[in-house]
């Protein structure tokens, strides 16, 4: 693919994703719904024939591809940043039972469905399982917009979408039969030994010596490494980059440094990976699969389970934790969203044989309709759930500002009165 292409692809994706954030955000909504849904538009210019693909390369660059795939693994890493590591220890038990009925209820309802449309016991399993994968990135995007990262259903719902990851990512592997699900296991227990403990105690060395560098940026530079080499790990040892890229910002997290880097990587990642993370996954849905009859009919049947099922799945498991029917219902909206993993989970199975090759344009389609719903409704429904917490963080800055004016006032007034002589 000629430079040049792959150039102006990166600058088309950067300037349509801007500007559908900005169109969002006048309408009060999460601007990564604006940039998905030009990413949708971008991308059937191709389907249609409309632009050539070697002109648009959205679909036909492996360049293209890894830069978006360095967008969620930024957004990964800033959300870990930003995570309140003793309000993660606090919700811990509540992420642990929510993920296991998060998975549980979404997986059998799944399977069930399937089965009652004809499909044999092999192929329903597989196509539960990819409704079981929440996807982080859209989760953290949006909490971190309406500033509800930092709270209790915000820390409980990404641990959970994490360990979300993992059971998926095994539940194929298990669907397919070609791995072993006890070799997975350890390699999960050695990567977190080795992020978890490891790093834990040794990043205020890490940190020192990034410092004692004495070069522009250093401590950035060192801080990105740290990122790269934790997802290069956790991608080598069970495909998934994005949970290394968390726990990088996860460890750093517990230093002042660490804080104090975030706008850069912030600018880093906002400012050019993430939006093109969000136009890439738009331009993936075809809508000429909804020309086809039975995929839209696999599609009602995936969606509703996808929605219903997590919904229902993790809101239970916060309940049985003692937590209130309102962030019950917040934790069941935050893993509505399904992206990447649905997607891995899919051609793990299609090419494990799980999804014979003739149903696998069917499950394509299917998972490429349900991904897009689930994606799309979420920020609207989540600005929904946090509305009360929302406006009251608007309140309180309100008040903080009218304390600060009426402060100043009070200083200027003192300062203009008149010295008394002694």
């Amino acid at each position: 693919m000629a430079p040049e292409w792959i150039l102006f692809t990166l600058g088309v994706a950067l300037i349509f994703g801007k500007i559908g954030d900005h169109l969002m955000e006048r309408f009060e909504l999460p601007g990564v719904l604006g940039e998905i849904l030009m990413g949708m538009i971008l991308g059937n210019l191709i389907y249609f024939g409309l632009i050539k693909p070697e002109y648009l390369t959205l679909h036909s660059d492996e360049t293209f591809e890894f830069l978006a795939r360095l967008g969620i693994i930024f957004l990964l890493f800033l959300g870990g940043l930003d995570t309140d590591v003793e309000m993660l220890k606090k919700t811990g038990a509540v992420a642990t039972v929510s993920t296991l009925t998060g998975v549980f209820v979404p997986l059998v309802l799944g399977y069930f469905g399937l089965k009652l449309m004809g499909y044999p016991s092999r192929e329903a399993f597989a196509g539960g399982v990819l409704l079981t994968a929440t996807s982080i990135g859209i989760t953290v995007r949006v909490m971190m917009d309406l500033g509800v990262l930092r709270s209790d259903v915000g820390a409980a719902s990404l641990s959970a979408s994490v360990m979300d990851d993992f059971l998926g990512i095994a539940l194929i592997i298990f669907a397919v039969g070609t791995g072993s699900i006890l070799g997975l296991i350890s390699k999960m227990a050695v990567f977190f030994i080795i992020t978890g403990l490891v790093a834990w105690y040794t990043i205020e060395k890490y940190i020192r010596f990034s410092e004692w560098l004495h070069v522009e940026k250093g401590v950035l530079g060192m801080v990105l490494a740290l990122m790269f080499l934790f997802s290069a790990l956790a991608e080598h040892w069970f495909d998934a980059a994005i949970e290394g890229a968390f726990m990088a910002g996860l460890v750093l997290s517990k230093l002042p440094e660490g804080k104090r880097i975030m706008e850069d990587v912030r600018a880093i990642a906002y400012g050019f990976l993430v939006p093109v993370f969000f136009v890439y996954t738009g331009a993936m849905l075809d809508l000429r699969v909804f020309t086809s009859f039975e995929a839209l009919s696999l599609a009602g049947v995936l969606t509703t389970i996808a929605v219903i099922g997590k919904v229902l799945g993790r809101g239970i498991g916060a309940m049985i934790m003692r937590w209130s029917a309102k962030k019950s219902l917040q934790m069941g909206i935050a893993s509505i969203p399904r992206t990447e993993v649905a997607l891995v989970d899919l051609m793990v199975a299609i090419h494990g044989g799980a999804i014979p090759e003739s149903d696998a344009p069917k499950f394509i389609a299917a998972t490429l309709i349900f991904i897009t719903v689930s994606v799309l409704i979420t920020p609207p429904l989540l600005k929904w759930a946090f509305k009360e917490e929302v406006e009251a963080m608007k309140q309180g800055k309100a008040e903080k500002r009218v304390e600060a004016v009426q402060e100043t006032r009070r200083r200027i007034s003192i300062l203009k009165r008149p010295r008394r002589n002694r």
